[in-house]
């Protein structure tokens, strides 16, 4: 046999034997005897750690039921909603995305009236939305002019008229801290809106005040 035959064979069983490996590697590794779970591991890692959905029951949680580290309720868990829930609560500190956090607590009412400006320019437009959200969440209590006679007034007696002498004296910032705050009987406002519709409602109240001086 000559010489150049014989490199051609021994090309040929290589190539054979190449072709044979890349077909059995994955019949190995990919496949078992029952068919239904991934075959030879040969590197773990974190191939078979317990992955959950949210809001999905997450029993490996229950064992901490089994100590002293849940006795006061879900939010004495560190890092979990609670005992086979599979929520995390978020890192302290965490900010919601697209939100700042609000620097004045519920009582710094005159410190937020002193450093708060509204930044909307009052356009058609912004007063448009203050006026839409207004409606949506003043209104009921307030009425659509602002006078204190809004649909719940015969059950929530002493509304506040908002065309007042004292809380037309009120600053921006004044207005802005107890909508997203809350005062007295009024709630918080801060999670139906946002920090832009807040200041559209001041730009729109204004407007409400005006018109209620000129009349």
């Amino acid at each position: 046999m000559s010489r150049a035959s014989t490199r051609m064979t021994s090309v040929a069983g290589w190539m054979a034997r190449l072709g044979l490996l890349a077909f059995l590697a994955p019949v190995f590794v990919a496949c078992n005897f029952a068919g239904d779970t991934d075959g030879l591991h040969w590197f773990m890692g974190m191939h078979d750690s317990h992955a959950v959905e949210a809001q999905e029951e997450d029993y490996t949680t229950l064992n901490d039921l089994k100590g002293d580290d849940w006795q006061y309720g879900m939010s004495s868990m560190p890092s979990f909603g609670g005992p086979g829930s599979g929520m995390r609560v978020p890192p302290e500190g965490s900010v919601p995305r697209g939100q700042e956090p609000y620097p004045y607590a519920a009582g710094e009412f005159d410190a937020a009236g002193r450093e708060l400006q509204n930044p909307l320019p009052r356009t058609r437009e912004i007063l448009a939305r203050g006026q839409d959200r207004f409606n949506i969440y003043c209104a009921v209590c307030h009425g659509y002019t602002g006078h204190g006679d809004g649909p719940v007034t015969p059950r929530f007696a002493n509304v506040p008229s908002l065309m007042s002498a004292k809380i037309k004296n009120w600053r921006d910032g004044e207005i802005f801290h107890i909508i997203t705050m809350g005062r007295g009987r009024m709630t918080p406002y801060a999670a139906q809106t946002s920090v832009n519709d807040r200041w559209s409602m001041i730009h729109y109240l204004r407007v409400l005040q005006q018109q209620e001086a000129t009349d």
